[in-house]
């Protein structure tokens, strides 16, 4: 069973403390050797760090972060495959985010590329707004040509790690630790003015080359990319 786990965290708690983010790369390799994780893009640099890329009528605009708008920021994402919810609602509750914040599980579609060569690797987040209008059909098919399309062209230039369709409308859960009990809440999630609705890990060798990749993700001429570095690329 495909699920993806989201770091969510108040503004300002990034980057992860040097004790943390070992912890969380101790459990990834524990993971890896149990063959139940498919991508990691965690922990991520500050969202000071990051941008926000729309494309509209044709135009590139970028953003720089923070993003004021944003009551919570994304930590890092794991993507598993485990034998059931429960066995994710288990590795969320060890994650470090779990205590600072909550872990967003969600099912989803994952793809995995090359491994890495050691560039610097990035996580390009496509972002919705909640609620907003659902294209018709055709649009839909169209889109999803387009993002295929997009994606055999990062393969061809070697910067293709992997991708995710997070599906907004599949039910998600957040997991939270407080005094060592976990707490499970099922979506929708109110404070959050905006979804994710996929995800693609790419190595790109700047700042601003992931930026350039991103204004041509076909996703930023509906909704929006956010460009997050990865903070200790393993």
């Amino acid at each position: 069973m495909e699920l993806v786990l989201l770091f969510v965290v108040q503004p300002g708690l990034l980057p992860l403390a040097a004790q943390d983010a070992e912890e969380l790369a101790k459990l990834a390799d524990e993971l890896r050797a149990r063959g139940a994780l498919r991508l990691a893009g965690a922990p991520l640099r500050p969202e000071a760090e990051a941008a926000r890329v729309r494309v509209r009528d044709g135009a590139a605009r970028v953003v720089a972060g923070p993003f004021a708008e944003a009551p919570e920021v994304l930590a890092g994402c794991l993507a598993l495959d485990v034998a059931d919810r429960e066995a994710a609602l288990a590795v969320a509750e060890r994650c470090p985010s779990a205590r600072a914040g909550a872990v967003e599980v969600r099912p989803g579609r994952v793809r995995c590329g090359r491994a890495p060569r050691g560039a610097k690797r990035f996580l390009l987040l496509y972002l919705l707004e909640r609620g907003a209008p659902v294209p018709d059909e055709a649009r839909i098919r169209q889109g999803m040509a387009e993002m295929r399309a997009f994606t055999s062209e990062l393969e061809r230039q070697g910067r293709y790690l992997g991708d995710g369709a997070l599906p907004p409308q599949l039910p998600a859960v957040r997991v939270s630790v407080r005094r060592g009990r976990r707490a499970v809440l099922d979506g929708p999630f109110a404070e959050s003015k905006e979804v994710v609705a996929g995800f693609a890990l790419i190595e790109a060798a700047s700042r601003e080359d992931a930026i350039e990749i991103a204004k041509t993700v076909p996703h930023a001429a509906w909704g929006a990319i956010e460009v997050r570095e990865l903070a200790q690329p393993r």
